[in-house]
């Protein structure tokens, strides 16, 4: 298992020296394999916004860019199909240098000159996305030093669990053994409730009882499938080495990793007749949410 030293903060004070935490919890009966920098370095790569786009002259799938840095104002040539003014992406300036070795310098695109790259997060190191310039939030300060924007200098703790410590499969579980081990206060769970009321009803059938004693559900209406969860959300989930697949599916693993609470989301346009929660049976198969069989 895979924990942000950020996210634990969230929940209790772990102290300044990640080592001598990782310590204690190991003392404490959690091991910790590893701790690893949340993401490669980076220097020289801010956070930008994107003035103005107009084609290249000479190449169709290239773009001149007026791109705004905080203090001044550069010319950047890019070839990504998702630049549009108004974008928030990290531009790497001249003199900085990629997690993938390559050094940023002043080039001429044909033709045309252009003082630093807009970036993809693969390129950056942080997703194997290179669709598109990854796109950053609009509030975050134009300028700013990306590490310093998306945390970057966050660390990982890599957990090796025994079967018998469920109750630590989570950032509360963890949090909560730290809390412990340091004679410190531990954020308590706040879960507020909804003035909704659920009017629809999917029944559920429990046939697999001794291993599923409870199964809760709601339905949720008006859910856009195929909307992306926010960066802070996706950047948390790759920290704890998951990739982002959807906000529907996005949010669920989240709960579980922060709650230790598993769930799960149906689509329930495909759900009929109700629910069954039951053991497989001889030969059957299950196609999973990757399509895989």
């Amino acid at each position: 298992m895979q924990i942000s030293l950020e996210w634990l903060r969230e929940w209790v004070d772990t102290g300044s020296d990640v080592s001598a935490l990782a310590q204690q919890l190991t003392m404490a009966g959690i091991e910790i394999e590893g701790i690893t920098p949340a993401a490669a370095p980076l220097s020289g790569v801010i956070v930008a916004e994107v003035l103005t786009v107009e084609r290249h002259p000479e190449a169709e799938k290239l773009s001149v860019c007026r791109v705004n840095t905080g203090t001044e104002q550069v010319q950047i040539v890019c070839g990504a199909a998702n630049v549009r003014a108004g974008l928030h992406a990290p531009l790497a300036q001249v003199g900085a240098q990629l997690p993938n070795g390559v050094a940023i310098k002043t080039a001429k695109l044909r033709g045309i000159e252009s003082f630093g790259m807009l970036c993809s997060a693969r390129e950056l190191g942080l997703s194997e996305d290179a669709s598109g310039l990854m796109e950053l939030p609009s509030d975050l300060k134009v300028g700013a030093d990306l590490n310093d924007a998306l945390a970057l200098r966050d660390q990982v703790l890599a957990i090796n669990l025994t079967p018998n410590r469920g109750d630590c499969m989570s950032v509360l579980g963890i949090a909560r053994e730290i809390a412990a081990a340091r004679g410190v206060l531990l954020k308590a769970v706040e879960l507020p409730g909804t003035n909704v009321t659920a009017t629809d009803k999917l029944p559920v059938r429990l046939v697999a009882d001794s291993a599923c004693t409870k199964f809760a559900g709601r339905v949720i209406r008006g859910v856009r499938p195929n909307a992306a969860a926010p960066l802070w959300l996706r950047e948390r989930l790759r920290r704890a080495g998951l990739r982002s697949i959807s906000a529907v599916v996005d949010i669920t693993n989240y709960v579980m990793l922060e709650l230790g609470q598993p769930m799960h989301a149906y689509d329930l346009n495909g759900v009929h007749g109700g629910i069954t929660v039951r053991f497989s049976q001889a030969n059957e198969k299950l196609v999973l949410l990757d399509e895989r069989e």
